[in-house]
């Protein structure tokens, strides 16, 4: 054994100590950057105006949303990825709903049909349905997933494409970056 591991193993007492001192450590040391692949947008820019049909539920009209961060994604069901980030998009709806942030599941090309076999009811952020991709040609989506994170003001100032893991954790990053902006905003 290792003369410095033997000094650290009399140190902590056994194997079982040494290994919680480093979950500690570990669990402890999580990121506060956000992963270098998403774009900030500096300065941020007016999202585009848009209203799409929810598939339970009346129509979304962007701009009613006024005063809330916006989480949108858009997505598809034949898309892999968007099996693991469209939870983790729910789990953060439910999460941060109360503390006005909204999440939009925007369904690119399919049908209502596909969309409610695909969803089966294990959603409560609202999904809206963007049949022909009108609005994610407004968007100039280059891919699926892709991602927009607007401000209190209806101004994109998070973008990110693909899926890397991690989502929930960096969200969650932009979220408090965002509240905590709003918050110190002096009202008159």
């Amino acid at each position: 054994m290792d003369v410095g591991l033997s000094r650290v193993m009399k140190m902590f007492g056994d194997w079982r100590a040494l290994l919680s001192v480093c979950v500690v450590v570990f669990v402890g040391c999580e990121s506060t950057t956000l992963s270098p692949d998403w774009t900030r947008l500096e300065p941020p820019i007016v999202a585009p105006e848009f209203t799409l049909p929810q598939l339970d539920g009346a129509p979304v009209t962007l701009s009613g949303l006024r005063g809330r961060i916006v989480i949108m994604e858009f997505w598809a069901t034949w898309c892999g990825p968007c099996r693991i980030s469209t939870p983790s998009l729910d789990a953060i709806y439910r999460r941060y709903r109360d503390r006005h942030v909204t999440v939009l599941l925007i369904n690119e090309g399919d049908s209502a049909t596909q969309v409610r076999q695909w969803a089966e009811r294990r959603f409560i952020a609202p999904i809206l349905l963007d049949r022909d991709g009108d609005v994610g040609r407004l968007y100039r989506l280059a891919g699926i997933p892709e991602l927009f994170v607007l401000n209190q003001e209806g101004r994109i100032v998070y973008a990110h494409s693909g899926y890397s893991g991690g989502l929930e954790h960096n969200v969650g990053l932009i979220l408090d970056e965002l509240l905590t902006a709003h918050q110190e905003i002096p009202r008159g």
